[in-house]
């Protein structure tokens, strides 16, 4: 550490160092990857258009979260799990996309490039997932389908907002032919027009892969708690080795209108209460199992 004499400067100076270093900070805390004129200047990627994907295309758009999201999984990696032909995932997904808020990006020929599954939550779909999946045959679906609702729930972001529904993106996915072209970003940043064009005040996004979290933070999101996914636990929740290489840093990353009854400044201060309560509870889970054996 040093200490600046400031006495040295004159008023002029002193305010244009005092005006770097805020944009400094700025640059620092908001979007640590990217530099503020890249976020400026963004421009839409050409040659692509985006089309809500409805019932006529949810067989489509099965194939795609199979064999370009859920392939990718981080829980699907590290088990080594075959998801690939269960009924029962198929519809769980498929409740996902008859809300409506999932989108497809389009190539000029029509071909699929990309998609992104959306959906408003409340707080009883992470307990209706847990009915579901208790009464699964696959123990792969049944193990995914835990993992999910527990990740849904970390933390609780309908009482952080005092909202009745959080608007989810889920399932964000790019073609490997059409990736590096800015698709991640031009669909969670349709998907957030559409959020807030419905009324939905919060918008999350569960960030776990390598690349994603570097699209939430184009889209100007707060990354407002991360923890490693090992602590990701719970009494019917699977949950990867600490030692393991797939257990990498989960980003929730929100974005949310300012509501009266909601004190913004206050949920930025409990970032970190929440996240040693994320890992209070692993620990505890971790004593209560090695009790029991």
């Amino acid at each position: 550490m040093f200490r600046l004499q400031v006495t040295k400067f004159g008023p002029a100076i002193l305010s244009q160092l005092m005006n770097i270093g805020i944009r400094l900070i700025v640059t620092k805390q908001c979007h640590s990857v990217f530099g503020i004129m890249d976020l400026i200047h963004q421009e839409k990627p050409e040659h692509f258009s985006l089309s809500q994907v409805t019932s006529e295309h949810h067989d489509i758009a099965l194939q795609v979260i199979k064999e370009h999201f859920l392939s990718e999984h981080v829980l699907v990696r590290s088990r080594n799990m075959d998801i690939s032909n269960d009924c029962a995932l198929d519809e769980y997904l498929i409740s996902l996309l008859k809300q409506g808020n999932s989108i497809f990006a389009r190539a000029d020929d029509g071909t699929i490039a990309g998609l992104c599954v959306n959906f408003a939550s409340s707080p009883i779909d992470p307990r209706n997932l847990r009915n579901y999946a208790f009464y699964r045959q696959d123990p792969n679906t049944k193990d995914f389908l835990y993992f999910t609702a527990k990740l849904q729930e970390t933390p609780n972001l309908w009482d952080v907002f005092k909202q009745k529904k959080v608007y989810e993106i889920k399932m964000l996915t790019v073609l490997p032919d059409y990736r590096r072209q800015g698709l991640g970003v031009f669909m969670a940043e349709k998907s957030k027009e559409l959020a807030y064009d419905q009324g939905y005040n919060v918008i999350r996004m569960d960030c776990i892969n390598p690349y994603d979290y570097k699209i939430a933070e184009r889209c100007m999101l707060q990354c407002l708690v991360k923890f490693p996914l090992h602590k990701v636990r719970g009494a019917n929740a699977p949950f990867i080795k600490r030692s393991s290489e797939f257990n990498r840093l989960v980003r929730v990353y929100v974005d949310a209108r300012a509501q009266p009854d909601t004190d913004r400044t206050t949920v930025k201060n409990r970032q970190q209460d929440l996240e040693s309560l994320i890992e209070l509870l692993g620990n505890l889970f971790i004593e209560i199992f090695s009790d029991r054996l």
